[in-house]
């Protein structure tokens, strides 16, 4: 099994960036959910962070909240939230 462990620091998320939808399900029961869209972006080249004798864990991804044209244009920082760490 290849798994990845992703942990998030919610204390990051903006309030702003999660947003309500509602919709009505097969019964027709309105559903109200509160979602945060995030990326998940693989770093160029994993990282070892620990070894042990038979194992490595390594950081391999990077969890991020996706930025607007208008938030990369002007130049703000991206919120990254964690890390995906690998066990090999």
């Amino acid at each position: 099994m290849n798994k990845i462990s992703i942990t998030l620091d919610v204390n990051k998320v903006p309030k702003d960036k999660v947003v309500e939808r509602r919709y009505f399900d097969r019964e027709n029961n309105e559903v109200a959910v509160r979602e945060l869209k995030l990326d998940i972006i693989q770093l160029k080249e994993p990282r070892v962070i620990k070894e042990g004798a038979d194992w490595i864990m390594k950081k391999t991804h990077f969890v991020a909240i996706p930025q607007s044209k208008e938030e990369r244009e002007e130049g703000k920082k991206g919120i990254i939230l964690g890390d995906g760490i690998t066990f090999e």
